[in-house]
């Protein structure tokens, strides 16, 4: 390579795709065409001379090069974000109405605090999971449209107890729907069966309106669960949950609206960056935890 600045544009479409294993994902993620993507990536290869991506089954599946190189702007991406604050700083601190979903807080959101004082230790949240968001300085919400600017796609993942983990062969997806199932959203199954097993008989399942009581009949042994990569974070984080990767998308994306008073609006401009960092990592991290394929 030459000594021309790193090409910034091609790593972040690496880092994207790498997370989704797809680079149409990765494309909606980042509000560009799929051929952008591609181009961009196929440009830095050639720069490179190495492959970054291989095609296998319906996924495209990151070299050791391209997961070293997303990691890399992934880290440089928080650095620069680090730095920004430290250049912004603030003169005193701010108070941020937060309205989200109440799985999201009480499952993802409240475990990222200390998270939070690290990277903003200016700003307080007053977090509130009432529907509707009124009043608040930021509103989170999901969104069924991939709407510009969304903070991240929500996807669906298979887990289990590590011991039936042990005995599944994730290779044979439709197999898979013969152990017992576990859910918290009645479509979940039927979306995750209609991508990884199209040809299968509608599945049954013991279903949960609460997603922590699913969880936790997972890791009692119950079956495999169906659940979204932000509430099983801290299940995968400390073992009790291990993924079988085959993500599904569920068909929303997370959004923000921010109507913050001047007084506040620099704070929430941090708190929206701060968070998208938090939910890429949060899904590079679920991915992590998934097994690899041959």
């Amino acid at each position: 390579m030459s000594d021309r600045p790193p090409p910034f544009t091609a790593l972040r479409a690496v880092e994207a795709a790498s997370r989704h294993r797809s680079f149409t994902s990765a494309a909606r993620e980042l509000q560009i065409t799929h051929s952008a993507v591609s181009q961009s990536i196929r440009r830095l290869e050639l720069d490179l001379g190495t492959r970054l991506f291989e095609r296998k089954g319906g996924a495209m599946e990151p070299s050791s090069a391209a997961l070293r190189l997303a990691q890399t702007y992934s880290e440089a991406q928080e650095s620069l974000s680090r730095a920004m604050r430290e250049v912004l700083g603030s003169q005193t601190g701010a108070v941020l109405g937060i309205a989200m979903p109440a799985v999201l807080g009480r499952l993802w959101f409240s475990a990222k605090i200390a998270r939070l004082n690290e990277a903003l230790p200016d700003v307080e949240v007053q977090v509130s999971t009432r529907e509707g968001g009124e009043g608040a300085d930021i509103a989170l919400a999901w969104s069924s449209k991939a709407v510009k600017g969304a903070l991240c796609e929500l996807s669906y993942l298979p887990l289990c107890a590590p011991a039936l983990a042990a005995k599944l062969d994730v290779a044979q997806p439709k197999a898979l729907l013969r152990s017992p199932l576990i859910a918290d959203t009645p479509d979940g199954w039927g979306l995750w069966a209609g991508r990884w097993a199209p040809s299968a008989k509608a599945p049954r399942v013991h279903l949960f309106d609460d997603p922590a009581m699913a969880l936790d009949a997972a890791v009692q042994g119950g079956g495999i669960v169906l659940s979204n990569v932000f509430a099983a974070e801290s299940y995968l984080a400390s073992g009790r949950l291990a993924a079988l990767g085959l993500e599904v998308s569920a068909g929303q994306w997370l959004t923000a609206r921010v109507q913050a008073s001047p007084e506040t609006a620099e704070a929430a401009e941090r708190f929206v960056m701060w968070l998208r960092l938090e939910l890429r990592r949060s899904q590079a991290l679920a991915q992590g935890h998934a097994p690899r394929g041959e």
